[in-house]
Parts: C-alpha cells; structure tokens; sequence
C-alpha cells in the first residue's frame, strides 16, 4: 500500500511501560521529526507508578517536586550579588551589549562562574528571576564566552581590570605560569611541556596567571600550549597590561621569567625580579661578595639575620642576599637526599636485570634530579654499576646555598625588597585554590579550553572579592558562603537556614540579606 507524503504523521506518541524490581513505571513517549535537522527524535515525559488499590490497579502520578519543601544552597547567590554589587555584573553587561543575542548574557555567564565553584544546586534563579538554563542555553553561553573573534573574555577581563588594579593592585601584581593536566584526546593545546614527569607523564595546557599581592584577585590570564615555556609569555604579559590602562605596576618576577628581553620590556614599570642561578652573573656576584657576612653588612629580617651587598650595573640595581640559617637548612636537606642516593645505588649493586637498557633506565630514574652528581659506569656484560661523586659539581651547588639575588629599577630600600620576594606567593595561593575546579581536564577545543579557565577563574575572583572585603582568608570565605543554605516551601516562601556565626559575619559585612 503507498502513501503520499503528506498523510505521513510528524509526531507519535505512545505509553511506555518499563518493569523494574516488580514494579511497573509508565512513560509517555512522544516521536516526532525535527524540522531544522530532519531527524527523529523523542521526548519522554515520566507519568507515574502502578500501583494496586482494592483490587485494581491505578496510576500513581509522579510527585510535583516544586510543590514540595526543598533545601536550595546560597553559596552561588552569594558570589552572584558580588558580582553585582561590586559592578561586575555591570561591566560585563555593558562590555557584551550587542555583541550577543543572548538574554542576560552576563548574568548567565556569572551564574555558570558561580557554579564552577559552589556547585549547581543553588538559589540564584529563586532571587533574580531568570530561568533555569536548558543545556542548549548553557552550550551557547560558553560559546560566546570561547568566542576569539571578537575576543569574549579579553572584553571582559578588560572591563573590569582597572577597578582591580586600582582597588587591590597597589601593592603590586604576581605573574606566573602553571600546568594543568590534560585527559582528553583532542586538545590543540595539550602539549608534552615543562611538567611533564611532574603531572604523571600526561600532556598539559599551560596558563599564565597575574593577581594582585594584595588578596590575590586576578587581573588576566591567558590558556597557552603546554610546550611554550614561561620566559616567552611577558611580551604578551605587558601589552595586556598597556591595554587596560595600567600604568604604576610593581610586578614581581620568579626566576622562571628572567631574561635581558623581559627586562627591557618591563622598563616602563617597577620589577622585582630573582636571577636564575644557572646564570654567569649569579655565580659571579656570589665570588664578589665573599666578605658579605660583616657586621656593616647585615640587618634583622623578622627573627632572621641577613647579610646584603649593592651593585648597579647598567641602571639596575642588583642585591645579593645571604641567609646564614637558609643556607644551613639547605646543606643538610641536599647531604641527606644525596646519601640516601648513595644508599640506593648502592643497593641496585647487587640486584638482577633484564637486559642493558632496564639497567640504565633503573638507574636514571633513581638518580632523578641528582644525576650532575654522580658518574656512573655501566658494565653491560655483567650487568653492574660503579660509581663516583662529582666533588666539583656538588661544591658549585652547595656555594649557591642560602643567596638570593635580586635585581630591581625601583628605589624600594633593600630589606623591602627581599620582603615583598618572600611573601609573593599569591598566585601559587591562586594556583592551589584554582586546580581542584580545573582537573580533570577533558575539554576537546580550544574554544571550550578559555572558557572553562575563564568561568573558574571568575568564580575564584568572587570569592577572592569576598575574602578581602570581609578582611578573612580565601578558605574561610569559601566555607562560609559554601554552607549557606535556604528553605523553599509549597507556598513558594522562602528563608534562610539558621546561620552559623561566620556566616552571620560573612553576611553582614557583606550586605546581603536572604
């Protein structure tokens, strides 16, 4: 029998009926054709339970769940009226206005922010009206946040990084690079880098990461391939910066990011900066300063004592630091870890292998990090080692023990400077409290790469707001806010579960009422 086309129905619908430990639950399913894609598809809608009542057997409707009592956290809301309150919010709006068809766009994007760190369950839709977003809504929300052309996330960054810098950013701003592990299979920017044998042999995507000292808030980052060392990530650094505006900037610099490049590009601003000890200087410097331990030399840096020596050479100020107990402390870490090298080849002596090459990987594995050390023979036809200290190598090693050289173009006095170096460990606060939100790493585009980074990062920079508006540290604002919770009734009431003293405090201080 043939049908023209048009008899043919677009949607059919069927109950369903499914069995499982000897009950029975009945769904309707409704088939229909797309009509942007032309493929089948179905919908299915749970209708109940059967259950047997006197005699019969009847249909148990599903229960209404919104009209029953639910505990909703308030933990996301909270970071939402941050964002609001602390113009955030109104920064993004502005910076997406027609860029994007998207309703509330910048609400939603805070509101994904705040999931990323306070979970899903959460009472932002309760208070500001907007509707729970369906997963299309939330696929096409980190699409425009992905987007590079325009660049979604260089907009919003630049929004609001000058009311960063100038309320937190006084104090100076810390920039490093970090690795995330990677899982997925199709990442452009998952690359074999830097961590390699650190993160489980797992290909990586790097990210470099500024924050304010102070508080630790971020003002930009950027997702990069994980093979790209950090040394050649300032240039892009300092035009970022010149493009927000920023003009008095104190950047402080690990070793990883020295080099006479970088130096130069950072002429228009204030740098403290350590130098590498694998450079010529740095050895040079500690023989010139060989007296350094005298009493004209030294100064009192909280219980410790510190001698320093002054060079300038080419505009640049260079300070050599000595630490008689940091130095110390070092000897015996290296002498012990050595000798336990020492024990364990010692005890691979006697051991039996497969062939050459397990004998040879054996023992660099052991000698990890040790290996300048040590010359080792190998004897392939007997399978056996022998081995030597390398006395001239472990003394240029353990001269370096217990000094800092630091160079800098400010006029910041010395003890200062070696202060402000020691206490720069914002953005490895930052980094510590960001990867449990990141790994593990599965995204497959790069598109999906920046937003997620971009999403967490903002949702730490919530609560790093937070955390420094309220004068407590970042965990303690983050447990606080995490445990507050909300009751909505059948009535579509709604308040608050009895708080805790902080987070009466937390609440208070912030402003904000449930």
């Amino acid at each position: 029998m043939l049908y023209c086309c048009s008899s043919i129905p677009t949607t059919l619908t069927h109950i369903r009926r499914q069995v499982r430990n000897g009950n029975t639950y009945l769904y309707s399913a409704k088939t229909f054709r797309d009509r942007d894609t032309g493929k089948v598809r179905q919908k299915v809608k749970y209708l109940g339970k059967e259950v047997e009542r006197n005699g019969k057997r009847i249909l148990k409707p599903s229960l209404n769940r919104k009209e029953v009592r639910r505990v909703l956290d308030s933990g996301a809301y909270v970071l939402y009226r941050i964002a609001q309150d602390d113009g955030i919010l109104m920064q993004y709006e502005d910076s997406l206005d027609g860029l994007t068809g998207i309703r509330d766009a910048a609400k939603k994007i805070v509101i994904l922010a705040a999931e990323c760190i306070m979970g899903q369950d959460h009472s932002i839709y309760l208070h500001t009206g907007i509707q729970k977003m369906s997963d299309k809504e939330i696929r096409d929300v980190v699409d425009l946040v992905g987007r590079k052309d325009p660049d979604t996330i260089a907009m919003l960054e630049k929004s609001i990084a000058p009311q960063i810098i100038r309320e937190f950013g006084s104090s100076g701003i810390v920039y490093d690079l970090s690795a995330i592990r990677y899982y997925g299979t199709e990442n452009d920017l998952a690359r074999y880098g830097h961590y390699y044998h650190l993160n489980g042999e797992n290909r990586e995507i790097n990210f470099v990461l500024a924050v304010t000292r102070k508080g630790g808030i971020p003002v930009h980052h950027r997702p990069i391939a994980g093979s790209i060392p950090s040394v050649l990530t300032v240039k892009s650094f300092i035009g970022e910066l010149k493009d927000f505006g920023a003009e008095s900037i104190l950047i402080v610099m690990d070793r990883g990011f020295y080099s006479s490049e970088n130096i130069r590009e950072l002429k228009d601003y204030g740098v403290i900066g350590a130098i590498p000890s694998s450079l010529t200087i740095h050895d040079e410097m500690i023989r010139e300063s060989k007296d350094i331990e005298n009493s004209s030399n030294y100064f009192q840096y909280e219980d410790e004592t510190v001698f320093l020596k002054e060079k300038r050479i080419r505009g640049l100020r260079y300070i050599v630091f000595f630490s008689p107990r940091l130095r110390t402390r070092k000897l015996e870490s290296f002498y012990y870890a050595l000798s336990e090298k020492e024990k364990n080849l010692d005890a691979l002596k006697g051991k039996k292998f497969q062939s050459g090459k397990d004998l040879v990987r054996t023992v660099e594995e052991e000698l990890k990090g040790f290996g300048n050390f040590f010359d080792v023979k190998y004897d392939l036809n007997d399978m056996a080692i022998s081995f030597k200290l390398k006395h001239n190598a472990i003394q240029r090693k353990t001269n370096r023990f217990g000094y800092t050289i630091l160079l800098t173009n400010t006029s910041i006095p010395n003890n200062e400077l070696l202060r402000i170096y020691r206490e720069n460990d914002a953005v490895e606060k930052a980094f510590s409290h960001l990867k449990p939100h990141l790994e593990p790493f599965f995204s497959r585009s790069e598109r999906g790469t920046r937003a997620r980074l971009f999403l967490v990062i903002l949702g730490y920079t919530l609560v790093a707001v937070m955390a420094s508006k309220c004068g407590i540290k970042y965990n303690e604002a983050l447990k606080a806010a995490s445990g507050i919770r909300e009751v909505v009734y059948s009535s579509g009431g709604h308040a608050p579960v009895e708080y805790t003293k902080e987070q009466r405090e937390l609440l208070e201080k912030l402003k904000i009422t449930l």
